[in-house]
């Protein structure tokens, strides 16, 4: 018998297969889902660093009356007063810097106090003097030493640690430098003074350097940890 042609022999015709569902609607949610996390986390973000900026730009600072520049943004403001103690409010800036000698430098503290410092005298040609000790190393090609002295001073409560709370730099047209980045030793450190509290008062020597030929642009500046530098000059 013909098995291929006797149609009661064949097997049943199987049943055509079921058509995929679509899943269109489960790719959207999918799509949807994801798309709402990131919106979330971009918001989330945004949320913080704006929150950080203003935390960091727009507290209060430190005041005292008749800040100098136009630092009080971010820098604590100091000021500028004369032998008599009146403030000057139009001195003290790099246009305009204040007297060596003359004025005094001074800005609050964290702790609540005020540190005031006032360069004394400086000695444009130091390398001589800076030469006495034979630990010192010479000045860099075409620098010289200049010895700045100044006079710390500090009122209030808490204290501050000169050699840590404070800078003396000195800028010229090209040139620019600060003492606590150069390795000289003096005959009155800045880093010799210890803490200073209610009523301290100490003098210090900070050595420098300055370009050769500079001196006519030359301006020191002082600052303290947090606080606009201010600038001097001899008259």
């Amino acid at each position: 018998m013909d098995t291929w042609s006797d149609p009661s022999l064949l097997p049943p015709p199987s049943a055509p297969p079921e058509r995929a569902r679509s899943s269109a609607l489960p790719i959207v949610a999918i799509v949807l889902s994801s798309l709402a996390l990131a919106v979330s986390s971009l918001v989330l973000v945004l949320v913080l660093v704006l929150g950080g900026l203003f935390y960091y730009f727009g507290g209060a600072p430190y005041e005292l009356s008749d800040p100098v520049g136009g630092y009080s943004s971010v820098y604590t403001p100091g000021r500028v007063t004369d032998a008599s103690g009146a403030v000057v409010t139009d001195v003290g800036t790099y246009d305009r810097p204040a007297t060596l000698g003359e004025h005094t430098l001074s800005w609050p503290t964290v702790s609540g106090g005020v540190v005031e410092v006032t360069v004394t005298d400086v000695d444009w040609d130091a390398d001589a003097a800076v030469a006495a000790d034979p630990s010192n190393p010479p000045a860099g090609p075409d620098m010289e030493y200049v010895l700045a002295t100044i006079d710390v001073s500090y009122t209030g409560p808490g204290g501050l640690v000169p050699a840590e709370d404070l800078y003396i730099c000195l800028e010229s047209v090209s040139w620019g430098t600060c003492s606590d980045g150069i390795d000289v030793t003096t005959a009155a450190p800045l880093r010799g003074i210890g803490a200073l509290t209610d009523g301290d008062e100490a003098t210090a020597t900070v050595a420098l350097e300055l370009a050769e030929g500079e001196r006519d642009s030359a301006l020191i500046s002082v600052e303290t940890i947090d606080g606009e530098p201010l600038y001097l000059a001899e008259r």
